[in-house]
């Protein structure tokens, strides 16, 4: 049974206060993978405070996309608009120019930048990438004046399409094969709490995916593997560590205070057999394409 395959429609598979999460969603048995591994070592330092009363269910909104932009880096300025010579700064505003697409999440990420990326000093030279998920189709060398009408282009191709575009305003479309990308958020800038949280997970995810031969680092592009990422603000910091799972079959699952002791179990049920723990999530959705 695929990931989110219970929900009977994108629509009430997006966030909602109505359903429970394990009304809709199939999730993890009882004789499954237990989520806490008693084996790890990993800990949060105790001075970091999170919201553990406030329901995680429902605490974002809806969307559909998310675009992810290469900068190669894993803290960022404040805003998305202030990132200097990233295509945030166009990005920030836009919205896909087709409403059938739904609400797509933009963030600047740690997916590494294309050559001469940081050595060049002109901005409006500047080229970088996006990655769209839960797609996992990406563009290569993606300039500011044409990052809005690159974007709205990933937008509109279909989940596993066999007749996508090979450009799109002179940027290279790819799909990069994806079983799963792992996104964490690690904006320090923002709260400290995401900054000190973020890489704690990071090694810790990377270490069950490595067992798995699961895990892609950035020159790995061989079909079937598992990325993750550093992203910038999401929202939520209070719900730290948040992590959002993206699967190539079109769900997206939303989790908050996820631990270090949490990693073995979401590589090993939500990325391996698409189930969840509802008691993590804060949302997920599952595409109709």
């Amino acid at each position: 049974m695929g990931l989110l395959s219970a929900v009977k429609s994108s629509i009430k598979a997006t966030i909602s206060s109505d359903p429970k999460p394990e009304e809709i969603l199939p999730v993890v048995p009882s004789d499954g993978c237990d989520l806490e591994c008693a084996t790890c070592t990993a800990k949060y330092s105790s001075s970091l405070k999170f919201d553990r009363d406030t329901p995680l269910w429902g605490s974002v909104k809806p969307w559909r996309r998310h675009i992810l932009i290469a900068t190669g880096k894993s803290d960022w300025a404040h805003g998305l608009g202030d990132e200097t010579g990233s295509l945030s700064t166009k990005l920030e505003d836009w919205s896909p120019s087709s409403k059938e697409v739904g609400r797509v999440i933009v963030s600047n990420s740690s997916m590494s930048a294309p050559q001469g990326y940081f050595e060049e000093t002109d901005d409006s030279k500047r080229l970088s990438n996006l990655l769209i998920l839960p797609t996992m189709y990406e563009a290569r060398g993606v300039s500011l004046s044409t990052a809005q009408a690159v974007a709205n282009r990933l937008c509109d191709i279909p989940n596993n399409s066999s007749d996508f575009p090979s450009e799109a305003e002179g940027a290279t479309l790819v799909h990069r094969g994806y079983k799963a990308v792992i996104l964490l958020c690690s904006h320090r800038t923002r709260d400290k709490r995401c900054g000190v949280t973020a890489p704690i997970l990071k090694k810790e995810l990377e270490l069950h995916l490595r067992e798995h031969g699961l895990l892609r680092d950035a020159n790995d592009e061989r079909p079937g593997g598992v990325a993750v990422f550093y992203v910038s603000h999401v929202g939520g910091h209070k719900f730290a560590g948040n992590v959002i799972v993206y699967r190539d079959s079109g769900e997206g699952v939303w989790m908050g205070l996820v631990e270090p002791k949490h990693c073995k179990a979401i590589v090993e049920e939500t990325i391996i057999n698409g189930r969840v723990y509802p008691q993590l999530l804060r949302g997920a959705f599952k595409s109709d394409w």
